[in-house]
Order: structure tokens, then sequence, then C-alpha cells
């Protein structure tokens, strides 16, 4: 037999054992991790919260300019008042009285100025000038007592200088008060205050330079009631320390919002500010997470949230803040891109999100 005629069978057996192997098994396409940076949305470290209690725009506590005893208050606590408004009275009638003599100084006042000058009109020698300079002060004088008395009438009266709400009663009724002791006080209640205690590294974030309304369009400052956490109220700024307190070294900072007609926020309620200490983060990535291709052309890897697969997209690039850059063109808000692990990804990639 020949030598060919023998390989045959053993070459037959081989080819039919391949033909009963199994295929090699598919791979599995890798699957590269990745952070995530959705365009738009402020990561936490962007965010920061400060405490602080609610208070009035304007609090006044009110006191007569006059002593006396309280006879009437008009209106009760928690009442609304408008500007001008009678909020308390004292007795007047001392101050009647005093006023009445008053004008009767005056009238006696000037019927000795008029006699004065009749006589002098008949008979220059029968009376001195001096006479007639003497009365006519004698009726300036008379005239500026009677002004007194009458403010003195005006103060048995007390009167809101500002529109609000009468927040309290210090005094019992009828009660013996001495002038400008407090006797109620009145809060502004249409524009509501804030103050909270800022941390030197975040003042350190602040531009030094602007306006403090350039400020509050920066740091877009809201108010959030611990009774109302589902709800927070647009404020601005009202003004803030340029020096810190020396025991906690932090700046003062004094924000107003308007009073919502839907919720019965009062002062001492409690709360806190959220401001956004980094707002350049929203629209921007990592330095290295923006891309050249071989023109020398920006570009990021977008990724596609249903399939998790990464595109590659131009953009225009912005300003540089410390290890971020600002993106301009090229994506929209809510669009979500790749911001680590970028060298490693290529058109159609397979991502997931990195787990922190």
């Amino acid at each position: 037999m020949s030598r060919i005629s023998t390989l045959v069978p053993g070459l037959c057996v081989a080819v039919l054992l391949a033909g009963c192997e199994k295929p090699p098994p598919e791979t599995e396409p890798l699957v590269r991790p990745v952070k995530i940076h959705t365009i738009g949305s402020l990561d936490p470290a962007s965010i920061r919260e400060y405490p602080g209690t609610i208070r009035a725009f304007q609090t006044a506590e009110m006191g007569f300019e006059v002593s006396g005893k309280v006879t009437d208050f008009f209106v009760l606590e928690g009442e609304a008042v408008e500007k001008g408004a009678e909020l308390a009275k004292i007795d007047p009638r001392d101050y009647a009285a005093q006023l009445a003599a008053a004008e009767a100084e005056l009238r006696k006042a000037r019927a000795d100025l008029a006699r004065s000058e009749g006589i002098f009109k008949e008979d220059p020698g029968a009376i001195s000038k001096q006479k007639i300079d003497a009365d006519r002060r004698g009726v300036d004088v008379a005239k500026a007592q009677l002004d007194i008395q009458n403010k003195g009438v005006e103060d048995t009266v007390l009167r809101a200088p500002f529109a609000g709400l009468m927040a309290r009663k210090l005094v019992e009724d009828f009660a013996n008060v001495q002038a400008k002791e407090p006797v109620l006080i009145l809060q502004d209640m249409s524009v509501l205050e804030i103050e909270v205690d800022v941390p030197e590294r975040d003042i350190a974030r602040a531009p030094g330079t602007g306006t403090i309304e350039d400020l509050t369009a920066r740091v877009q400052p809201k108010v959030i009631l611990s009774a109302l956490e589902e709800r927070s109220f647009d404020a601005w700024i009202k003004e803030f320390a340029a020096r810190a307190n020396p025991e906690t070294r932090t700046f003062p900072v004094k924000l107003n919002f308007d009073r919502p007609d839907d919720a019965n926020i009062l002062p001492g309620m409690t709360a806190r500010v959220r401001v956004i200490v980094n707002p350049e983060r929203a629209w921007s990535v990592p330095v290295t997470a923006a891309r050249a291709d071989e023109s020398g052309k920006a570009y990021v890897w977008k990724v596609d949230p249903e399939s998790m697969t990464v595109t590659r997209v131009p953009v225009a690039l912005g300003e540089v803040y410390g290890d971020r850059v600002q993106i301009t063109e090229g994506v929209e808000e809510n669009d979500k891109v790749a911001i680590s692990g970028v060298t490693q990804l290529r058109e159609g990639t397979k991502v997931r999100e990195y787990e922190r």
C-alpha cells in the first residue's frame, strides 16, 4: 500500500473531528467605566448652604415722644396696618391744656405788640423803639411755644411710619409710660430678610469687583425654609460685611426676598440660603476631557443615555477656570459627556458610569 493511501483515511478522520468542534464563543464588547457630566447641571461641590433665621425687612420699637397714660390701642397683635395709621394713644388732656395756654400767650403777645405799634404811630415819642422790638420778640417766642405744644398734642397719638404688621404689644392697657419708652413692635413684612455667616473660603471664591447685583446674578441665592422644604424663594443680596467676625472667622451676609402671598412666613422661622459658589462648572468639563482631532479642532465624547455608547462631538471652548474649560458651542443642556477615561474611547465604544 502506498504512503498516500495510508494518509488519506487519517486526513478524513481529522477533517471529521475538526467539523465536530464547537465554534469559539463570541466575546462580549468591552464596556469602559467613565465619569459622566450632565451639561447645565451642578455637582454638589458647586453648591453651598448656610443656616439662618427669618426676620422682617424693617422692625421698629414704637414709643410716644411724650409721657402719659396709654388710653387706647387701635390695633391687635398680628394685625396689618397702613402707613400713617393710628396705633395707640395716651391721655391728651394735659397737653391740650398746655396748648390752650400757649394760644392765650400768643394772643396776649400780639395784643401787646399791636398796642405798642399804635402808640408809636400816634406819638413816636411816647414809646421807645426798644419796647416795640421786645413786644415783637414776645410774639415770636409765643409762636414757638405754640408750635411745641401743638406737637405735644400730636405726639399723644402713635402713628405707623410704614405699612406693616403689629407684631407685639409691650405694655398693658392704661399703663403710664415715659417718653420714648417702647410700647409696641411694628414690622415691615412686605419683604423678608435673612442673615447668614459665610466662611472665608467661600468669600474668597466671590469676585472682588462688581456690584451687589452682579454678585447676586452670579451666585443665584435661594431661601429654603425648614417648614417648606419643597419650595425655594429667589433672594437678592442686600449687603455683606467686608471684615470677618474675629471669633468665627465668617462674614455676615444679609439677603432679602419677597414674602409670598400663599405662604405664612414669619420672623423667627428657621431657613437656609443656597448659593452657587462655582457656576462655571455647569457648562464646563475638565480640561483633560476636551480632546483635539487631527486638524486641531476640539471635541468631547457625548454619551447616548439609551445605548450607553459614545459619539465624538465637535465643540467650541471658552475660558479656563482652574482645571476646567467652558464649552460655548456644540452641546446642549442635559447632554451627557464623558469626562474621564477619554483616551480609551473610540466611536461607538460602550460605556458605563463610573461608580464613585
